[in-house]
């Protein structure tokens, strides 16, 4: 089961990535607009079970197929748009992490990783990928058991 703190903990490096400040969240899931920071935020949740959506989602966010939405945040400015989705999936992590590598070498990413690590007692392997047109995906592939994985996903997009 995704804990809610890998949400938490990613709305700090997405919106840092944007340049922005966080913005108040909003119930309800609907858009929140900062005029002072020109960061729109769209902020997503589903129940377990639920298909992943795409909306908003770039192209080269591709998916283990039969996973489990958890949640997502998008935003903008100027410069660029990034976002983050969240999770979970019924298959042995290392079949998730060779799925995310072939994915993004297919898409053209120079890819950095598999990179391993323990927090908080779980082991994650993170893959980062840069593309030549400026596009950045990272993908954090959180064992939660031998045969369940979560995985944080975040990309940004330069806007030009």
């Amino acid at each position: 089961m995704m804990k809610p703190h890998l949400a938490i903990a990613a709305l700090p490096l997405l919106l840092g990535g944007c340049g922005g400040e966080a913005p108040a969240a909003k119930t309800g899931g609907g858009p929140t607009e900062v005029a002072a920071s020109g960061i729109t935020e769209i902020v997503k949740s589903a129940a377990k079970g639920n298909p992943i959506p795409r909306d908003n989602l770039p192209d080269f966010v591709e998916t283990y197929e039969g996973g489990r939405y958890g949640t997502s945040f998008f935003g903008s400015n100027e410069k660029r748009k990034s976002g983050t989705l969240l999770y979970t999936v019924a298959a042995a992590p290392a079949d998730v992490v060779g799925f995310h590598m072939a994915s993004m070498k297919r898409l053209r990413f120079e890819v950095a990783g598999p990179k391993k690590r323990v927090v908080r007692d779980r082991n994650e392997t993170v893959i980062e990928g840069t593309a030549a047109d400026g596009r950045s995906l990272t993908v954090v592939v959180i064992e939660q058991s031998p045969a369940e994985a979560t995985v944080q996903m975040n990309y940004v997009v330069p806007l030009t």
